[in-house]
């Protein structure tokens, strides 16, 4: 699939069973997709997302995992990508002529990883201690979502202790920060443990590439800029920018992200400078 190109699209809802991490069934009518990706430090679950979805009043929306897919097609052939995978229960409703209207809202798979559950009293992670295996083996005894480590992981150099009060999530952010590594979620909801990337995922270097949109706006030390969707950007990822016309010239990582999914997916994405031109 030519990202680059246009294309047709469309979306798709399905329930998924929280032992197989695979559909079980399909959400239907669902409408104003968008889904928050944050990478900034007081945002330690990375996605949330809502939608609007139209139901029966008989057979009310029911609280569960969800999955976005984006089914594609161009010139003939098609690909399906899946976006986000979170947590949705419907926050407000109303009736419209017989139906319900409900809005939802969803949270990452990293939330069982957070709030009360805490790491417990005296916890720490041991000097020589693999960090990678560490953050993965905490997050797996808590979370529906499968969990990966790429490469080979890291060591823990000194002892980390933990406030009584951390939260399992708080504790293996700490660890990771402490090793120059992170962690994304992909669009199927699974957790990678991964060192911060070196290379870009994405170059930016010509009017219309990856249908950047006219426009950039500058605040607190970040560019922001609208684009057509591209696999495999979210937060830490690296963009390099030879359009200066645009504001955008040199390498930046990636902060934050909305994705407004429509006619294709809007990307309104925040970038901080990390090497000039």
């Amino acid at each position: 699939m030519d990202w680059a190109g246009s294309y047709e699209s469309s979306f798709r809802v399905d329930r998924i069973d929280p032992v197989t991490w695979e559909p079980c069934g399909t959400v239907e009518n669902v409408t104003d997709i968008e889904v928050d990706r944050d990478g900034t430090d007081d945002s330690p679950m990375l996605e949330t997302a809502s939608m609007k979805a139209t139901t029966d009043p008989s057979e009310p929306f029911e609280d569960g995992w969800l999955r976005v897919t984006m089914n594609a097609i161009q010139y003939g052939s098609s690909e399906s990508v899946a976006i986000a995978t979170l947590w949705f229960s419907a926050a407000r409703g109303k009736y419209n002529r017989g139906y319900r209207e409900d809005e939802l809202e969803g949270v990452s798979v990293l939330r069982q990883a957070s709030g009360d559950a805490k790491i417990g009293d005296g916890a720490w992670a041991p000097a020589g201690t693999d960090g990678a295996r560490w953050c993965a083996d905490r997050l797996s005894a808590l979370i529906d979502a499968p969990v990966h480590v790429a490469g080979n992981g890291f060591a823990i150099g000194e002892p980390i202790v933990f406030d009584l009060d951390s939260s399992v999530l708080e504790a293996v952010w700490t660890v990771l920060r402490a090793g120059g590594w992170t962690m994304h979620i992909d669009g199927r909801g699974e957790v990678h443990i991964h060192a911060l990337p070196t290379e870009e995922s994405l170059v930016l270097d010509r009017p219309g590439s990856c249908v950047l949109m006219p426009g950039t706006d500058y605040r607190e030390g970040t560019k922001t800029y609208s684009r057509e969707w591209w696999p495999d950007v979210r937060p830490f990822s690296l963009v390099r920018a030879a359009m200066p016309a645009y504001g955008l010239d040199g390498l930046y990582e990636v902060r934050s992200q909305r994705l407004s999914c429509g006619r294709g997916i809007v990307v309104e994405e925040s970038v901080k400078e990390v090497e000039s031109a």
